[in-house]
This record gives structure tokens, C-alpha cells and sequence, in this order.
């Protein structure tokens, strides 16, 4: 990573530290509900579109980022920054505009594998977990086993299996048979829920469909974190 590289070159004097954005205090401060967001101390210094469209306009000032300058740009504005902070210098903090814990579901058309319509509107009523999962993805099979255990009375479970063919998406539900209604990641489905940009990730709402909960990626204790989240809502 190139924030990593930049950082040891400072020895004891910074460290370098990375952070689940569905465990960050400071993701939660700002809002950040996608990859990658840069800290310095607590001053946010870099978006995630800065680095990536994300469904936006391509403004971002690392776009694109696959070019060797933008990623030499990167390092430069980082150690610039780090050299300020550590002279003493406060820094001023970036804003999100938009606010991760207070969007709702989208309001989109799905259709599940069996070709039934529905919507997140209408699963109103109790809480909604949807998870972002892949077929090549362990951590992703592990939490649809693990949805087996939870009461679909409690909670309605939401399957979005992107970047895998259809009949390896059937193959698995096959053998796994988790509850839930499973629907195929198309583009659409994937832009109105901006990105997502990891598997697993998975998105808890509340009976009135609003997000309460972002969890990207297979952090430690996921399983027990989402269900300490469902708790909360019962």
C-alpha cells in the first residue's frame, strides 16, 4: 500500500493503521461508507473519490488512479501532510456530503433467482441484512452458513451475488440452502447501493429500512457484531 510506504519512512515518529469502516470511529464521524478514506490523526485528507468515481463524476484528484503520476501525486500530498502534522501543524479535515448512517435502502426493482419481483420498500416491517457475496469468496459462504441459524420472523435476509456466473450462484445455494430471497448483482443494483466496494459486505436496516449498519469486508467477530446490532433493534 502506498500510504504504508509513506509512513515507514518516518520510523517511530508515525504509524500506520487500518481501519473496518463498519469498526471505524472516525469512518463514523465523517460518514465514509467506502474505500479508501485517509487520516491523518483525525483530520480526513483524502476521499474515496478522490481515488475511484464510485457511481459519481470522475473529478477525483488521484483519478485515475491506475496512472503512476496520480499514485506519486498521492504520496506526496500524504507526506506533505504528515510532515505538517508532525511540526506541529493542525489540519483542516475533509467533509463527506454524503452521510453513510442515515441513508435508506434503495429504491430499486429486484428480482430473486426464482424470477419473483420485489422491492426493499416492501420488506418493511423488521429488519433487513443484505449481503454483497461472490461464489470465489470464503468469508461469504461462511456467513450464508451462518444465516441458517437466524430467525427469518426476526429478520429478512437478502442475498446480492455479484462477479460469479449463475450456475455456480445456483450451485451454492444448492449445497448451503441459507433462508432468504437471492438476486443476481447487476450493474444497476450495484450503483444504487454505490459500489459496493468489498465481498462480504453487508448492510443492516431496520424494520423502517434505514441503514443502522455497514460492515465491508470478513472483519474479526462479524458474525457476533451483527447479531449484537440486531439486538439492538428488537
Amino acid at each position: 500500500m502506498l500510504a504504508k510506504e509513506i509512513v515507514a519512512k518516518y520510523g517511530d515518529r508515525a504509524r500506520f493503521a487500518v481501519q473496518d469502516l463498519g469498526a471505524s470511529p472516525l469512518a463514523d464521524r465523517f460518514g465514509v461508507d467506502k474505500y479508501p478514506a485517509i487520516f491523518v490523526d483525525d483530520a480526513l485528507v483524502a476521499r474515496p473519490e478522490d481515488f475511484y468515481a464510485w457511481g459519481g463524476p470522475e473529478t477525483g484528484k488521484y483519478i485515475p488512479w491506475k496512472d503512476v503520476a496520480n499514485r506519486r501525486r498521492f504520496q506526496a500530498d500524504l507526506q506533505r501532510l504528515i510532515d505538517l502534522r508532525l511540526a506541529g501543524h493542525a489540519l483542516p479535515s475533509l467533509t463527506i456530503t454524503k452521510n453513510a448512517q442515515h441513508r435508506a435502502l434503495p429504491d430499486i426493482a429486484l428480482t430473486d433467482l426464482q424470477g419473483r419481483k420485489f422491492t426493499f420498500q416492501q420488506l418493511r416491517g423488521k429488519p433487513v441484512l443484505v449481503e454483497f457475496w461472490a461464489t470465489w469468496c470464503p468469508p461469504c459462504l461462511h456467513t450464508l452458513e451462518w444465516m441458517k441459524q437466524m430467525d427469518p420472523n426476526a429478520v429478512t435476509l437478502v442475498g446480492i451475488a455479484i462477479e460469479s456466473d449463475r450456475k455456480d450462484v445456483d450451485a451454492v445455494l444448492a449445497k448451503i440452502r441459507p433462508p432468504g430471497r437471492y438476486v443476481e448483482g447487476t450493474q444497476p443494483i450495484r450503483d444504487a447501493f454505490d459500489g459496493p466496494p468489498a465481498v462480504p459486505t453487508l448492510i443492516l436496516a431496520d424494520a423502517n429500512g434505514n441503514v443502522v449498519r455497514t460492515i465491508y469486508g470478513a472483519q474479526p467477530g462479524l458474525h457476533k457484531e451483527i447479531a449484537k446490532e440486531l439486538a439492538k433493534l428488537r
